[in-house]
């Protein structure tokens, strides 16, 4: 099976749209475009929308509110030419955006949060907006890269905090490791910024920062994209990827080495040793039919509430993003 003439077949009509624009010459053209509203999953979006799509009350709700189903729009590939994704934005905007420029989760004080802020500009620009709003979104995450190359800027630190918040909706007081160099930043955050700043230089063409965006590469590549500063392979909590080294397809707070290994590929440093390892592993895990599998759908994952009838098969989303990452390694 030929993996580009699977994706670009009708039954899926985001997958078809997004191959054509990014990985045939073909483009994606404005018919492919307003084929996206047959989409079951689009049409769910749009369907009562008033104001912004999603569960306003809870804004920041993974699957449920507006900023999860902004970013899965944009990411099955709308953008602000339909209204809907346009009104959600200018709300998460209004919502959650603080003045020094980065995006905070539904808590009070309302405390901007590294993967949030990276994940949110990098859609808007996705989306098509380039203003002063995102102009403020990229100073905040130039000005808040840490000691080892990455970011965390995470309020949240420990059990206690995390009751605050489902309890309370308080923030916690995990600012206070931000300048601690015994602590080392987060992949959430790291992967959430350094595409934004990819996204940014795609979208104006500028090299202001590619010293950051190199910087960010050295952190993921001195940890062959899935490890510890120290070796070892990054523990998690119940939720979120268990092992980095299992695709999924991440949207939100998530991270894979596939999605790691896009940042790098995007960044030129591809050819470094650093991403041979994690390579490999996703040259391993491809499918005799030329398809590859999803193997991770956890909380900030495409599937993520219907994961068990999609983990363990062969996947378009997934097989998409590796070819995204082959198309960037050609350049």
């Amino acid at each position: 099976m030929d993996p580009v003439e699977w994706l670009l077949e009708d039954g899926d009509p985001s997958i078809r749209y997004l191959t054509k624009k990014e990985i045939t010459t073909d483009g994606g053209d404005p018919e492919s475009y307003m084929k996206l509203f047959e989409s079951p999953e689009i049409t769910k979006f749009l369907q009562n929308n008033t104001r912004a799509l999603g569960n306003i009350k809870n804004f920041d709700l993974f699957y449920k509110g507006p900023v999860w189903y902004f970013a899965e729009a944009v990411e099955r590939g709308l953008d602000r030419r339909t209204d809907a994704v346009k009104n959600t934005a200018e709300y998460i905007m209004h919502a959650s955006q603080t003045d020094a420029g980065g995006f905070t989760f539904n808590w009070q004080p309302p405390v901007a949060v590294g993967c949030r802020t990276g994940d949110m500009i990098r859609f808007l620009l996705r989306a098509g907006y380039l203003d002063e709003r995102i102009q403020r979104g990229i100073g905040w995450i130039t000005s808040t890269q840490r000691h080892d190359d990455g970011w965390l800027h995470c309020p949240l630190a420990g059990i206690c905090d995390q009751i605050k918040l489902v309890l309370f909706n308080r923030s916690g007081n995990g600012l206070r490791r931000e300048y601690d160099p015994g602590v080392a930043s987060c992949y959430y955050a790291t992967i959430a910024c350094a595409m934004a700043l990819i996204e940014y230089k795609k979208m104006t063409g500028s090299d202001a920062y590619n010293d950051r965006i190199q910087r960010a590469a050295k952190f993921f590549l001195r940890r062959s994209m899935y490890k510890t500063g120290r070796g070892f392979r990054v523990p998690h909590g119940s939720g979120w990827n268990s092992d980095f080294r299992l695709l999924g397809y991440p949207i939100l707070s998530q991270y894979d080495i596939l999605y790691g290994l896009i940042f790098i590929a995007r960044a030129g440093r591809i050819e470094d040793m650093g991403a041979r390892e994690a390579f490999n592993i996703i040259i391993s895990k491809q499918n005799s039919d030329g398809t590859w599998n999803l193997e991770s759908a956890h909380t900030g994952m495409l599937f993520g509430d219907a994961r068990k009838s999609h983990i363990g098969r062969n996947n378009k989303w997934v097989t998409l993003n590796v070819l995204r990452l082959l198309s960037y390694m050609e350049y």
